[in-house]
């Protein structure tokens, strides 16, 4: 056998270079087309539906997400990531009492546009990626949570997980109701946020 030369190393791996980029594209096609599927027709939505919306082949979801399950756990974490960042952001804001009401009345928009995923907030599946954002969601919020606790507008005993379950209740059931008026999204979702504000004495 020839051994390989550092100018046949190199050719490789640029040759590989593209093929690369066109496999972390591709997965991120998936993800992209899964979600807006998801979101539409809910997570009885099929392989062929999602492949087609992403402009690859069977073949090509299944390379990258071996059961229908993992690609659900992809997207929730790609979901999460995004409220992440956006949790970074509310972080970085003056006033952390109205960063968190924002914060919050923008994601109950976005769950609630996206109803038929809502199976997210009870999925249960595992990744490494989809746990990591998970955790980080916890330390972020709290991050928040505490400087609006430090600034005196929240209530002292408020906590992250508190707002999984508060928030999670309540789209739970106007997803249940199929109730599409922004409006009352909004009008739950801030009952939910007084409920972490300092109350008088």
């Amino acid at each position: 056998m020839t051994p390989k030369t550092a100018t046949s190393e190199t050719d490789e791996s640029v040759s590989e270079a593209p093929r690369r980029a066109d496999a972390v594209r591709n997965r991120e096609r998936v993800i992209k087309a899964a979600e807006e599927v998801f979101g539409e027709h809910g997570i009885e939505a099929g392989i062929p539906e999602i492949a087609e919306k992403a402009g690859v082949g069977k073949g090509t979801v299944y390379r990258n997400f071996e059961t229908k399950e993992d690609l659900v756990s992809a997207v929730l974490a790609t979901r999460l990531a995004r409220f992440n960042d956006m949790t970074v952001e509310s972080i970085d804001k003056d006033d952390s009492w109205e960063a968190f009401r924002d914060l919050l009345r923008d994601a109950i928009r976005g769950k609630m546009q996206d109803r038929n995923f809502l199976i997210g907030l009870n999925h249960h599946g595992k990744s490494e990626l989809l746990e990591y954002e998970r955790e980080r969601s916890k330390v972020l919020l709290g991050q928040l949570m505490d400087k609006a606790i430090e600034q005196g507008k929240m209530r002292k005993d408020a906590q992250a997980e508190d707002v999984s379950v508060l928030f999670g209740g309540i789209c739970r059931v106007l997803n249940e109701q199929g109730q599409e008026d922004p409006k009352v999204w909004l009008r739950y979702a801030d009952q939910v946020i007084d409920a972490f504000r300092v109350q008088p004495a």
